[in-house]
């Protein structure tokens, strides 16, 4: 159908500049004392006007199925993947088993934090079965049945927690695990002024039947740590680079 439209529109403009020399060529009907030059404009600019318009209909018509097909060919666009949910568990005490998995976590501060593993929720000294007052992150592993509680700091399975933070070649204070936030190895740890601590242990349980070494120093010192081993150490930084 196009095609014919296409014929009508090229027929017309012949007409028309034949008709402009001589309009009774063209113009066959009416009046012939009207069978002018206005007649011959008006007739075939008319035509070829109505011919072009419905040339270009079709011709839309036509192609608008190949367009959908098209579109619908294109393979849908893949969706990023989305990252996972990390867990965290704000401050406050919680049921280990009930609230919170058994297993070890990464306790991550703001500011001055504090932790606390209790064998009941009693709340006297005799329930705590360990403790620790950080800066930065600490390590602790806690059982199904105890109570963990945190104050200014964010809970993080271990898996799951921030990796360790080198800053201008130190890890600052803190408590790290040997093999995965440091390599084993012998360290220089600097003291940051006044008396500062470290200690070396080897689970995360916070127990002092755990404690490998530990020593409260100024000035310098070195520490040797192997895999498996965990790293506590306040008021100092460790060089690892």
């Amino acid at each position: 159908m196009d095609n014919l439209f296409l014929i009508i529109f090229l027929v017309s403009i012949a007409c028309l500049i034949v008709g402009l020399i001589k309009p009774s060529l063209v113009i066959r009907w009416g009046d012939p004392e009207k069978r002018g030059r206005k007649q011959v404009l008006v007739t075939y600019l008319s035509l070829m006007v109505l011919s072009f318009i419905a040339f270009g209909m079709t011709t839309d018509t036509k192609k608008a199925p190949q367009t959908q097909q098209a579109s619908q060919q294109q393979p849908a666009q893949q969706k990023a993947p989305e990252k996972p949910v990390v867990k965290t568990y704000k401050s406050g005490q919680y049921k280990v088993g009930t609230d919170i998995p058994a297993g070890e976590y990464v306790a991550m501060a703001k500011g001055q934090a504090y932790i606390e593993l209790a064998k009941d929720a009693k709340g006297t000294l005799d329930s705590i079965l360990a403790n620790d007052i950080f800066i930065n992150r600490s390590i602790i592993t806690v059982s199904d049945g105890q109570f963990i509680k945190a104050q200014n700091c964010e809970l993080y399975a271990f898996k799951d927690a921030p990796k360790a933070q080198i800053k201008d070649g130190f890890l600052p204070s803190g408590m790290y695990k040997v093999g995965t936030d440091l390599p084993a190895g012998e360290y220089k740890v600097i003291s940051e002024g006044g008396n500062s601590y470290i200690e070396t242990s080897a689970t995360s349980s916070h127990l002092m039947d755990d404690i490998i070494s530990n020593d409260l120093f100024q000035g310098d010192k070195y520490v040797s740590v192997a895999d498996g081993q965990y790293v506590k150490f306040f008021s100092a930084k460790i060089q690892v680079k």
